[in-house]
């Protein structure tokens, strides 16, 4: 879900926990990528794939973004600690996530109701998931991956990893050792720029298209499909998709929308489909209807006032316009994406 979205939920009525915990652990987990470990509190539930919002405390310094960001965790359910696993870049906010000391406090926030739509594992064990994770987009993945295995959940799950380099690969080696121990779970991962790499690679090279899809797919048995990267990542695994013929329904979809090679990342996060953008049309044309109603309703009884050279008549018509501009900006809103 994307940062504003996820501000209006935390903010509203949804049900949240709130928690102050230490920081445990940091440690570089793959090229210009950070996992920092942290106390997990007494009575702290989350589903794998869940997001969290972290504020820190106090900050030595800050910019205009705030003190208060939102991440994947980068762990199971069933672990003893937090993890949160991020992209590093020269921020106000990583530079005093980054040097924090041992010991010191964050502020987490979690929701207790997963939302509508949220990027979690699908309940059915007889539908395959086949996730589709792009560089650090790999942690929901990953905790949903983890949390199966340790539950021995019976999801068929296959899961297409794309880095530019191994070196770039969060959680690759630990991704390795499930699909060891995991009969259920298969590990496609693929690199762009391996020619670039220290390491050796022999897996597969490429970008995530249709054609490796097709080619590790052998069947599709009505799957759901997972997808957390880069917006043009994103956007490529949709594209491949539809050509495959995989309906809207069948797509959930998480952005990373603020890195880059160097960035770190926001998550923007929804399901692929055309349902949301005809609710919001329908929305839009049911505010204008009601305010046309209520202006016929009323003209009739205003006719003293419908002489033009009234300025109390353009007074009312510019109030009347500042209300529908006001809620539909509302109403975009809500339905807005970080794509």
């Amino acid at each position: 879900m994307d940062h504003e979205r996820m501000r209006r939920l935390h903010g509203g009525s949804m049900k949240r926990a709130t928690f102050d915990v230490a920081l445990k652990a940091k440690a570089e987990i793959a090229a210009a990528t950070m996992a920092f470990t942290f106390e997990k509190p007494a009575g702290f539930r989350f589903r794998a794939g869940q997001h969290l919002r972290m504020t820190l405390i106090d900050p030595a310094e800050t910019d205009n973004k705030g003190d208060t960001r939102f991440y994947s965790l980068a762990c199971s359910p069933q672990d003893a600690d937090l993890v949160i696993a991020m992209r590093m870049r020269d921020t106000a906010f990583k530079r005093v996530l980054s040097t924090l000391p041992i010991g010191h406090y964050v502020r987490i926030e979690i929701l207790l109701d997963v939302p509508p739509g949220a990027f979690a594992l699908h309940d059915d064990p007889k539908r395959p998931a086949v996730m589709l994770a792009g560089g650090i987009g790999i942690v929901p993945a990953y905790s949903m991956i983890k949390d199966a295995t340790e539950r021995q959940l019976g999801h068929p799950i296959t899961l297409f990893y794309v880095n530019r380099r191994p070196e770039d690969a969060a959680c690759l080696a630990e991704l390795e050792n499930l699909a060891a121990t995991n009969p259920n779970f298969t590990l496609v991962a693929t690199m762009t720029r391996s020619e670039t790499s220290k390491q050796p690679w022999r897996g597969e090279t490429g970008r995530i298209d249709r054609a490796m899809l097709e080619r590790h797919l052998k069947k599709d048995r009505k799957s759901i499909f997972y997808i957390a990267g880069l917006p043009d990542m994103v956007a490529g695994a949709k594209a491949s998709l539809k050509a495959m013929n995989v309906s809207h329904s069948r797509i959930k979809a998480e952005e990373f929308s603020g890195f880059d090679g160097k960035g770190s990342h926001e998550m923007g996060h929804g399901s692929l489909g055309k349902p949301l953008g005809i609710g919001l049309i329908l929305i839009v044309l049911a505010v204008i209807a009601v305010h046309l109603g209520i202006l016929a309703a009323v003209l009739p009884h205003m006719r003293a006032l419908l002489d033009f050279k009234n300025p109390v008549l353009y007074l009312a018509g510019a109030a009347i316009l500042l209300v529908v501009a006001i809620k539909l900006k509302f109403v975009l809103g809500i339905g807005r994406r970080k794509r």
